[in-house]
């Protein structure tokens, strides 16, 4: 095996090895820790003591790879009006998978293998409201988020660079969030959504703008009970489809400034 192969092998499965680490401590905290009766009526409860636990140890990982890399850039990088793109983007990554759900309901509903997980995800779903809110906010809005930008914007993005910088790490991490969410019906709006994340990375270099966008994504698809109402929904869905396009135009001018920082 030639060095440049090694190489790739190398950072390859250091990419890969946060993932690893995390299946490998959430199985241990299941077997050691969580009863069935705990999974099936405090699932949420049980994931974000767990997230915090992760949380730690990616946390501690990635401040390690920042100062033992120095050729790594880790200071942010100015983006104009960021604070406005933000909202516009998240509201345009839960329109294109709006846009997603009505293409299965559409054409793909029929198909055993898309029916099968759109019932499966329902079913996930549906189990939020038997818990209190608190922890479904911390799970899914707050800790979740930051653990995954961690792992899937942090650490894995970090090594994949050291195998070729540009689209590679972008379009690898995004990828494998999507396969990270296993039921077919999210892997793929979950994946475009990756990408997305992967761009604004690049772009801006700022961890914390990924984490925001990822929080409001998912808080916008787990309301808090006051707020999930018809009339809220439907401002959120009418107003992400409206979204869609500047969030192109913003990813667009975003590929290009950093393609030209890296020419």
């Amino acid at each position: 095996m030639t060095s440049r192969k090694k190489h790739i092998v190398k950072y390859l499965l250091l990419a890969l090895s946060p993932i690893l680490v995390y299946n490998g401590i959430n199985l241990l905290c299941i077997l050691l820790f969580a009863s069935e009766s705990i999974l099936e009526h405090h699932y949420f409860a049980f994931d974000a003591i767990f997230c915090i636990l992760i949380l730690i140890i990616f946390s501690k990982w990635l401040s390690s790879i920042h100062r033992c890399d120095t050729d790594t850039p880790d200071s942010p990088i100015n983006e104009p009006h960021m604070m406005v793109k933000i909202p516009v983007l998240t509201l345009g990554m839960s329109g294109v998978s709006s846009l997603w759900f009505i293409l299965i309901a559409l054409f793909l509903e029929s198909v055993p293998l898309i029916s099968n997980s759109l019932q499966s995800f329902d079913d996930t779903w549906s189990t939020i409201g038997a818990e209190s809110y608190f922890w479904v906010l911390l799970s899914v809005v707050i800790v979740g988020p930051i653990v995954e930008e961690l792992l899937f914007r942090g650490i894995m993005f970090h090594y994949l660079e050291k195998i070729k910088p540009g689209w590679f790490p972008i379009l690898f991490s995004g990828i494998t969030f999507g396969l990270w969410h296993m039921e077919p019906v999210q892997v793929v709006y979950a994946a475009l959504m990756g990408i997305v994340l992967g761009i604004v990375y690049a772009r801006v270099r700022d961890l914390k703008v990924a984490i925001a966008l990822h929080i409001l994504n998912n808080f916008l698809s787990t309301l808090p009970p006051f707020m999930d109402t018809p009339l809220v929904q439907e401002i959120i869905f009418y107003a992400s489809l409206l979204m869609i396009l500047p969030t192109i135009y913003i990813l667009i001018h975003m590929t290009r400034g950093h393609a030209k920082e890296n020419v």
